[in-house]
């Protein structure tokens, strides 16, 4: 395992501004990092870095105590898996997995073991004869993971490995790169756009945003605390529901600006809100579709309920056993994720309440999480 150190690094590129801007991250080692943001967020270019593949712009890159900017990447024993695979095509499978080991000079029974060894443990042993070209994706895929594994490196290093596979075969891979960190003690730092598959595998997430860290945190603090409204949209599918409001003048309550609903709160909120001077200031509310409930399931719940309010339904998703009720909350299209016992018609007016326990509400203006 690797303890990775980097401070205040920063890349850009001629002509433009930064691709990274101030990156600080402190990873302990055997833990499972996972950069998680949109496209251009600057996630896989942090994760060449680290790997050698792209230079430092400036700050600085630590393992164990060495600076390591000026280091070839072949001097960081890290190991790459790429989206794309990486593989040599004319060699065979055996050949792929072996190649590391033999320019290493191992032995060729030493090889043979180590080859035969880790393509058991993947699955792939009986296409050990093949070449990439006659394999599936996720087959690919194991064989690019076997040949970071037989590396030995400090470091896993993950670039969007799954992303070309279909949804099935990535559910499949997730649950085998989970297995492979809990067998090995070693660093992995993965790449993604798919927050499911952040929320999943990591044991800290790192959400960045044009080239900027947004919030580091573990996956449950990441879902129940997110910092500002970017990490609260990102994190969580369906994405969470944002509505502007107006707080009453006592701090008591939100109500919405094009109608007379209104969502009163606990005391904890009232307070808060009290102390932080937004008695009678716009906020924006945030609530998760599963925290929205139909009204005949409320009497089940513990949680401090809204009052139910009336909506329109604009349309359904049926997910098994739940479904998707889409609707029009003071001219936002908002979603609940609730049983799928009943499902309303499209245009039909149905009754929903929301745990009032779990909204968050952020700043209009820098939309930081002010509650939640």
């Amino acid at each position: 395992m690797s303890h990775i150190k980097l401070n205040n690094i920063c890349k850009s590129y001629q002509g433009s501004g930064l691709a990274v801007s101030d990156f600080n991250l402190d990873i302990d080692g055997k833990e499972f990092i996972v950069f998680v943001g949109p496209s251009g967020c600057g996630k896989s270019t942090v994760l060449r870095m680290i790997a050698g593949l792209e230079d430092i712009t400036s700050g600085e890159l630590w393992m164990d105590g060495k600076l390591m900017n000026y280091e070839s990447p072949g001097a960081r024993n890290v190991s790459m898996v790429f989206q794309n695979y990486a593989l040599y095509p004319h060699m065979s499978i055996y050949d792929n997995l072996a190649f590391s080991l033999v320019i290493r000079k191992i032995p060729k029974k030493e090889i043979k073991n180590a080859v035969m060894e880790t393509a058991k443990m993947l699955g792939i042993d009986n296409l050990l004869d093949r070449k990439p070209a006659q394999l599936s994706g996720g087959q690919r895929q194991r064989v690019a993971i076997g040949s970071a594994i037989l590396r030995k490196p400090n470091a896993f290093l993950m670039d969007e490995p799954l992303s070309n596979l279909d949804a099935k075969m990535r559910t499949q891979m997730r649950s085998e790169i989970a297995s492979l960190y809990n067998r090995f003690d070693t660093t992995f730092i993965y790449v993604t756009h798919d927050q499911t598959e952040a929320m999943t595998l990591g044991t800290r997430i790192v959400v960045l945003k044009e080239g900027v860290i947004q919030q580091i945190d573990t996956p449950k603090n990441l879902y129940e605390h997110p910092a500002s409204k970017f990490v609260a949209g990102f994190i969580g599918s369906p994405s969470m529901n944002f509505i502007n409001v107006r707080v009453s003048p006592d701090c008591s309550s939100v109500s919405l600006q094009t109608s007379d609903i209104e969502f009163h709160f606990g005391e904890n909120y009232k307070e808060e809100l009290k102390k932080s001077g937004y008695a009678g200031k716009n906020v924006i509310m945030g609530i998760r579709p599963n925290d929205i409930y139909t009204e005949d399931k409320t009497s089940e719940l513990h949680a401090d309920m809204s009052r139910p309010f009336s909506v329109d339904v604009v349309s359904t998703e049926l997910l098994g056993a739940s479904q998707l009720i889409y609707f029009l909350l003071d001219g936002l299209k908002c979603v609940a994720d609730v049983a799928a016992e009943a499902i309303p018609e499209k245009g039909k007016k149905i009754n929903l309440c929301i745990n009032m326990e779990k909204i968050h509400l952020f700043d209009v203006d820098t939309e930081e999480t002010i509650i939640g």
